[in-house]
């Protein structure tokens, strides 16, 4: 499962939201993410299921790779639902032991089971299609107006650049400390679920020892090129509106306001 892992890596590819600048495509999520979670009427989430599946079509990132996203947190989304099933009060539907199932149960664990995966593949969909670099520029560039409050803005922006490139290092670390361990007669795939995390668990101190080489040899790195965050640096390739962000915008605008129109009446 942890091989199959894709959030947060970059799908090298040219669409329309590849080259979308990255303040839209981070104005996107962040409409998406809000009116998620304004939704109410569980129909709803097939709308933004379709939203996805238009979105991930476009931007030509193939089905499979959507769904190896979720595969890191099926788990997570099991829980979410069992939990959600067996702890709201209610009509009971079922009862076994001193689990009861109710009506409520049953649609608000469907409705937050579904709000998270779809929070999940949608916020992918800006990683998949958008560079740490880009996302850095456009993070800073749409938040430059806090550096008037003395908010270390560029700062800020290089450690989510760093972040980012940093996951598909850890991942590919983490297989190359699985094969190693695998070799030596470690199971991960064929054994049971407590096994298989406890095998996990052992890799945890390699990979943090691994992780602090990486980030002092980073460190040195970008002082040796005479890096210094409290300089302001150029760009080599400034961001500039281009006519499909000023569409996307209007979109993004009319699509807020109708979902919180649905709201306010309850639907």
């Amino acid at each position: 499962m942890i091989r199959d892992i894709t959030i947060g890596q970059y799908y090298a590819n040219t669409s329309v939201v590849h080259n979308m600048d990255p303040r839209t495509k981070l104005m996107g999520v962040l409409v998406y993410v809000l009116t998620l979670f304004l939704v109410k009427n569980p129909l709803l989430y097939l709308v933004y299921l379709g939203i996805v599946f238009v979105l991930y079509h476009v931007s030509k990132v193939p089905l499979s790779f959507m769904l190896k996203g979720l595969k890191g947190i099926i788990i997570l989304l099991i829980f979410t639902f069992c939990f959600r099933l067996i702890c709201t009060p209610g009509n009971v539907v079922a009862k076994f032991w001193i689990f009861q199932i109710t009506e409520e149960g049953i649609i608000k664990a469907i409705s937050l089971t579904s709000r998270i995966a779809l929070m999940i593949l949608g916020a992918s969909l800006l990683s998949y299609t958008t560079t740490p670099k880009e996302m850095a520029d456009g993070l800073g560039k749409a938040l430059s107006g806090l550096e008037k409050f003395h908010i270390p803005v560029h700062d800020m922006t290089v450690i989510v650049m760093i972040a980012f490139r940093f996951i598909p290092i850890l991942l590919e670390e983490i297989n190359v400390l699985m094969d190693a361990q695998a070799a030596r007669g470690v199971e991960f795939e064929k054994c049971s679920v407590l096994k298989k995390c406890k095998n996990v668990l052992t890799l945890l101190m390699p990979l943090f020892m691994s992780t602090v080489r990486r980030s002092s040899d980073l460190a040195m790195a970008m002082e040796a090129r005479g890096y210094s965050g409290d300089k302001p640096t150029s760009k080599m390739y400034p961001l500039v509106y281009q006519k499909r962000d000023r569409i996307a915008y209007v979109v993004l605008f009319f699509f807020a306001v109708l979902m919180t129109s649905l709201r306010i009446c309850h639907v």
